[in-house]
């Protein structure tokens, strides 16, 4: 039983793979300015923030290429690890299996007690009898005892188990790359990326927790049967007792004997009754008594095989989506009264992978069985955007996108229902002194949770110094408006020497503790 309870919480940690689909682009820089980048992004990256900026680029970007992409986060703003360390710290079920066998070993003291009561009775053996019951007292007593430690090891193993239930853990992979060749007349870019994002939970069950309960009320009604079997016995012994004082008189009373005799006949019936109940007390499985619960505790008077191996229903939920992106941007400048505004759009080929997952915490987990709980869909999407220059030398930027313009859908195989939703953000980023950039972005909507996790609506603002071409250090701060408790701070470098080539290096983690969320990207990539 212990390994099965850690197996659920292995489970949990190893294979957690839920998602929503927060608007959170694979790009080094920009994660390292708080995941800005609307109005902020550069080259080939405006691809994945706003088709529009692609056209904001200076006149001396020709061209533009990234590859690899590669970044990822984790979050566990429940705690869960934390708890689960604490569960196995704890050790509450390998307390709870210590209390089971200190009730078998009650249970057997006391049930091999029992022949020699009935001999020594039926022998009229006092010395015998008196053994007897003190054996019988003994496994009594054990069993009181136990009864007590196992409902403290149950009642401990139930909190603790409830300390690992639905605590949601997610994270993500991305992964990216593409071409692009700006301009202010017309740009064009091609990519390719992926984004998973996953999290799960451990589901435990109210019917484990009752099946433990129900240790406690079982060892209890058991008791109960052996007390009136003691009783019983107590008897028997008082009355043999009192006849064998009658009879070793000098002048023993024949009334008293025979009245004495037919006493310990009907103590020998009770003790025969009393010992019947016990020999087939049952609880749990097949016992008529519903809130006995399935698991069999007691049969036969015995506790069952594999009493100390519970069989679990608890479960662990995997969720999983994976959206894979090949797009073609393109974008250009337009005159509206005098300003320049750009306006890109991208079509592109969307395939959305979802894998929904329950798995009992009593299977053995396979790589191979994943699969039978996936399904995909194939289907066309569109990103629109636009941007403007401000400022006397045009060193503001304010941009729009709406991703994902058309709504999708998709039906896991356990009846879950993932959507594809449109998502605006604006953005705005400022040149000051020629090397520093400044930028915010905000989410115009909430994005709402596919599985587990909180919703989205992200509000980011980010820094960069620009040392001579050579050298960026980036920093910056996201919060999630739409929850409590998300807020991080992220932090990075980039190096591009003689801009012949970039390396970029962005990090985030939460604000309160890094284990709640924690991500990073790195990127490689030409701007010439």
């Amino acid at each position: 039983m212990h390994n099965k309870i850690l197996l659920g919480a292995a489970i949990s940690i190893a294979a957690m793979q839920a998602a929503a689909v927060p608007f959170a682009p694979t790009d080094a820089r920009a994660m390292a300015m708080g995941g800005t980048g609307v109005a902020s992004a550069k080259t080939v990256h405006a691809v994945q923030f706003n088709p529009a900026l692609l056209s904001s680029a200076s006149e001396s970007d020709d061209f533009g290429l990234l590859f690899p992409q590669v970044g990822g986060y984790f979050s566990d703003e429940n705690e869960f690890i934390d708890s689960a360390d604490q569960f196995i710290e704890d050790d509450y079920a390998s307390a709870f299996e210590a209390a089971v066998n200190a009730i078998e070993a009650g249970v057997n003291t006391s049930t091999d007690a029992f022949p020699a009561v009935d001999a020594a009775i039926n022998a009229q053996d006092l010395t015998a009898l008196a053994t007897a019951n003190a054996n019988l007292a003994t496994g009594v007593t054990s069993l009181k005892s136990g009864t007590v430690d196992l409902k403290a090891a149950t009642l401990d193993l139930n909190g603790g188990l409830l300390t690992l239930s639905q605590k949601a853990l997610r994270g993500g992979l991305g992964f990216g790359a593409g071409i692009a060749i700006p301009s202010k007349k017309f740009s064009v870019a091609i990519s390719a990326n992926n984004s998973t994002t996953f999290s799960g939970e451990l589901v435990v069950a109210q019917s484990d927790l009752d099946t433990l309960l129900n240790y406690s009320s079982a060892t209890n009604a058991y008791a109960g049967v052996l007390e009136d079997y003691s009783l019983a016995s107590s008897d028997a012994t008082d009355t043999l007792a009192l006849l064998d004082a009658e009879q070793n008189k000098a002048s023993p009373d024949p009334a008293v004997i025979v009245s004495l005799g037919n006493q310990l006949d009907a103590d020998q019936t009770a003790l025969s009754n009393a010992n019947d109940a016990l020999s087939g007390f049952d609880y749990g499985g097949s016992s008529t008594v519903a809130e006995d619960g399935d698991q069999i505790i007691f049969e036969n008077g015995a506790l069952a095989p594999g009493t100390d191996s519970i069989t679990l229903a608890s479960t662990a939920h995997i969720i999983a989506v994976a959206i894979s992106e090949v797009a073609l941007s393109i974008s250009r400048e337009f005159d509206f009264s005098g300003r320049a505004v750009a306006i890109g759009i991208t079509p592109k080929l969307q395939r959305i992978d979802v894998y929904d997952y329950v798995v009992s915490v009593e299977d053995e987990v396979e790589g191979g069985d994943i699969s039978d709980f996936g399904v995909n869909k194939n289907g066309f999407n569109l990103d629109i955007g636009a941007s403007t220059r401000f400022g006397k030398i045009e060193q503001g930027t304010v941009g729009i996108v709406v991703k994902n313009l058309l709504s999708n859908s998709l039906d896991s195989v356990n009846g879950q229902t993932v959507e594809v939703k449109p998502q605006v953000r604006a953005g705005v980023a400022y040149q000051a002194f020629g090397w520093i950039n400044l930028a915010a972005d905000l989410d115009l909507i909430e994005n709402e949770p596919v599985a587990f996790e909180e919703p989205s609506q992200f509000f980011a603002m980010g820094v960069e110094a620009d040392v001579f071409g050579f050298l960026q250090l980036r920093g910056g701060f996201r919060t999630n408006i739409a929850a409590s408790g998300q807020q991080v701070v992220s932090g990075g470098v980039g190096i591009s020497p003689f801009s012949l080539f970039h390396m970029d290096l962005g990090l985030y983690t939460n604000t309160s503790d890094p284990k709640k969320e924690v991500g990073g990207v790195f990127e490689f990539g030409v701007d010439w």
